[in-house]
């Protein structure tokens, strides 16, 4: 039998601040590029956590007859957090796989935009329980849009500017793809605001 007082929002919320937690492991990798392969696996274990989180709710939600809002609409916005984790694992363990040996500055000014994202998506994400009366709501995930398209137009630049400079054919390989991943990321925060944005509206 489901828990009678299960809280869909208060484990969204959890699910969201093992997302902030991964992205502060990223900044703090890059921050400080030694030890990479543990710090990796350290990313890992939070990422693992979330699955774990996510298991929870499918687990609850399997067993409840009456839920706050669509099941489906459940399933989505928790797939999404899950999203987040495991492509901030994927940049993580392409740069230890990969052997990067130095880290570019644009790559820390993205993983900084990542937890930009993640601590403003946290916000709304905590806010999300009162959609039907909240006045924060919309600003909110004005901000998430916000650091997606900053993400975006850094993408764009850090690219360009590889394309241009960087001889070494496996070097401009492997970065476009660490970026191109990380930009991914920025992506999923995004969706997460924008599905309740979705959300917000069809259960107004």
């Amino acid at each position: 039998m489901a828990k009678k007082n299960y809280n869909y929002f208060e484990q969204f919320e959890k699910q969201m601040a093992l997302c902030e937690k991964a992205a502060e492991q990223l900044v703090e990798m890059l921050e400080d590029y030694t030890d990479v392969q543990n710090k990796a696996e350290k990313i890992h274990d939070t990422e693992h956590h979330a699955d774990e989180q996510l298991h929870e709710l499918m687990h609850e939600l399997n067993r409840s007859f009456v839920t706050p809002i669509d099941r489906e609409d459940i399933v989505q916005v928790a797939n999404a957090f899950d999203d987040i984790t495991d492509t901030i694992e994927d940049v993580a363990n392409l740069l230890d796989v990969m052997s990067i040996e130095d880290v570019k500055p644009e790559a820390k000014e993205m993983a900084k935009l990542i937890l930009e994202g993640s601590r403003s998506l946290s916000t709304l994400v905590s806010e999300f329980h009162l959609f039907k009366s909240s006045k924060k709501l919309n600003d909110l995930i004005i901000e998430v849009n916000d650091v997606e398209a900053k993400g975006d137009v850094l993408h764009r630049s850090v690219l360009k500017k590889m394309f241009r400079d960087e001889k070494d054919a496996i070097q401009l390989m492997k970065w476009k793809q660490i970026f191109d991943t990380m930009e991914e990321t920025l992506d999923y925060i995004e969706d997460v605001a924008d599905l309740i944005d979705g959300l917000v509206i069809k259960n107004s």
